[in-house]
């Protein structure tokens, strides 16, 4: 059955009725958006594109979803108890990324596992979704304040160190972290690297001359404070490392940023 009792559509499968769409330029800013941060919650996309109708944009969201398959559901979000009454989560479908792509340069990414980058790892849901929240709750204050840009990680990547761009794993930066107050365990110097999540800055436009505060985002879900061995991810061991390379610099040389600070996001 097409539709329940109340005339709506399945929110768990396509259900097309046959409509005829004809793409509208809001539609390919909402592709846009979609590949930027592969995943995005109505309430995200509503308050990215501030329409004059709410009601309308999820609307259209149900079409491009149903009748056009440009747009998908991920089915990761049934998973949770709320499924059915929580606002929906979209990505970008393969049809829709050939589409954008017909429409001239694809924009720049706020996350490294967006559909394009075939060669990362797509985190856990949960964990990506953590990410995308931050980053664009970010994003969308910034484009609240006059004078302030985000920027994304692809235009930092863009502009970092040759061999950092042809890495399989860009965000990752070497550290040595010494025995510290963060892990007390620690009785002799370790090597490793800092993976953030996320990686970000924030254009501040001051007396007409542009300055920027570079950021690494660590979403921190299920992982504990503290573990006794350094082999596991733990937040203290990530303070630890990030204090490394901040004292250290390493990330002039990896991401060729003046500058960075840690973000903890938990939850």
């Amino acid at each position: 059955m097409p539709h329940d009792k109340l005339g709506r559509r399945s929110r768990f499968r396509r259900t097309p009725t046959g409509k005829r769409l004809f793409l509208t330029e809001r539609d390919t800013e909402i592709l846009r958006l979609l590949f930027r941060y592969r995943y995005l919650r109505v309430t995200q996309l509503v308050a990215f594109l501030r329409p004059q109708s709410e009601k309308r944009l999820i609307e259209r969201l149900g079409d491009l979803y149903h009748e056009a398959g440009f747009i998908d559901r991920p089915s990761a979000q049934w998973r949770r108890f709320d499924a059915r009454y929580a606002p929906l989560i979209y990505e970008l479908s393969p049809k829709g990324l050939r589409y954008l792509e017909t429409c001239g340069p694809l924009p720049d990414r706020a996350v490294t596992f967006a559909r394009k980058d075939r060669k990362g790892v797509t985190p856990q849901f949960d964990h990506a979704m953590m990410i995308v929240d931050a980053l664009a709750a970010t994003e969308l204050v910034t484009l609240g304040q006059p004078g302030q840009r985000f920027v994304p990680v692809d235009e930092i990547l863009a502009r970092a160190p040759e061999p950092t761009r042809r890495a399989k794993q860009p965000l990752a930066i070497p550290v040595t972290i010494h025995p510290n107050k963060h892990l007390p365990g620690l009785k002799s110097a370790v090597s490793t690297h800092v993976v953030p999540d996320g990686l970000y800055g924030i254009e501040h436009l001051i007396d007409g001359e542009k300055r920027y505060r570079f950021f690494a985002l660590e979403c921190e879900n299920r992982s504990p404070k503290w573990r006794s061995t350094t082999k596991s991810s733990s937040l203290a061991l990530k303070r630890a490392g990030y204090e490394a390379v901040i004292q250290s610099r390493g990330y002039r040389d990896v991401y060729g940023v003046p500058n960075l600070a840690m973000q903890i996001h938990t939850k």
